[in-house]
């Protein structure tokens, strides 16, 4: 019994099951590698279009959240400007040197506010149209003055001092010191009525307060400052 040659190339063949199977030897394979087509030379893409697509759909979720929460945050900006706070930049230097011209202030709104207003507190209210002095309003016609005497009290003056109810005023060194508690205009006496206010400027000489205007009325209150955020064209945190 003669063995097949594979000198030639051939393949031998195998008997299994009735049939011949061909095995191909190590010159037949290295001729059908020979035989198959080149492959396109070029740069291979690093990543299928298929996967550029589930990084695109991985990735879409993260700007949904980033788009959700700017818009939750100017909404947010919104409401706290329609309901409760509102920016008021101060006009003049009455106020000095507590605050200072151009300040701009954190209003907290009257709504919020009408009941608990406190004595040395800084408020901004809308004056009435004829005043008999000259004063610095904001864009709004606002006023921004710090309240003195509460509703029901009785306040006046006697030489560089200011009574409550018959009591010193008690100041914690917000006025101007050069001009005194009074400065130059002193203080009729007056007792408030239950819805009024007194109402002084901080640098207390010529001042266009309550001692020349009178009382003002809790309506005219559009809210109290709650905090300095700006100064002279800078970020300025300071609370009142």
């Amino acid at each position: 019994m003669s063995r097949p040659s594979v000198e030639n190339g051939d393949s031998p063949a195998t008997k299994v099951g009735g049939r011949r199977r061909a095995i191909r030897t190590v010159p037949a394979l290295d001729r059908l590698r020979r035989e198959r087509p080149a492959e396109p030379a070029g740069d291979v893409p690093a990543t299928s279009p298929r996967t550029d697509f589930h990084r695109r759909y991985r990735r879409r979720p993260l700007l949904v959240k980033a788009a959700a929460f700017a818009a939750v945050a100017a909404l947010a900006v919104l409401l706290l400007r329609a309901f409760v706070v509102q920016p008021f930049d101060l006009p003049g230097n009455a106020m000095a040197p507590s605050l200072q011209n151009g300040d701009r202030l954190l209003v907290l709104k009257s709504g919020l506010v009408r009941d608990s207003i406190g004595r040395g507190e800084i408020v901004v209210f809308k004056p009435r149209q004829s005043l008999p002095c000259t004063v610095a309003g904001g864009s709004g016609g606002e006023m921004a003055l710090r309240v003195v005497a509460l509703p029901g009290e009785e306040i006046w003056s006697v030489g560089d001092r200011i009574f409550v109810d018959g009591r010193p005023l008690s100041e914690r060194g917000w006025y101007d010191r050069r001009f005194g508690h009074v400065g130059s205009t002193p203080i009729r006496s007056a007792t408030l009525a239950s819805d009024q206010y007194f109402v002084m400027a901080d640098r207390r000489a010529g001042a266009c307060d309550s001692r020349v205007f009178g009382p003002i009325p809790r309506s005219s209150i559009a809210g109290k400052g709650i905090a300095v955020v700006r100064r002279q064209g800078h970020v300025f945190l300071r609370t009142l």
